[in-house]
């Protein structure tokens, strides 16, 4: 059986020996290797910093404006499948 790695690549920074000593720090306290710590801290500020930006900020009239136009819709008749969907969830729910 063969296992499909990802391919990997090097980052190379160069910092202040102090800096590298506080990180050498955390990542002992943590049971972890630099490398490993480095990654996981990178990992954490870019999911961060993506979630941040693929956020929607609206100004509250921006939000009194979209609440107002969600209202005023019709609402339509959902699919038949969506209600046979909610039938069956229901139903499983009343037997457990």
């Amino acid at each position: 059986m063969t296992q499909q790695h990802e391919k990997m690549s090097r980052i190379d920074a160069r910092i202040p020996l102090s800096i590298r000593d506080t990180i050498d720090r955390a990542a002992a306290f943590q049971g972890r290797s630099r490398t490993d710590f480095l990654i996981s801290a990178a990992i954490e500020k870019a999911e961060h910093v993506i979630a941040e930006q693929t956020l929607i900020r609206l100004s509250l009239r921006d939000q009194e404006v979209l609440s107002a136009a969600l209202s005023s819709e019709e609402p339509r008749e959902s699919p038949s499948f969506l209600a046979s969907v909610a039938e069956e969830y229901e139903a499983s729910v009343r037997s457990e």
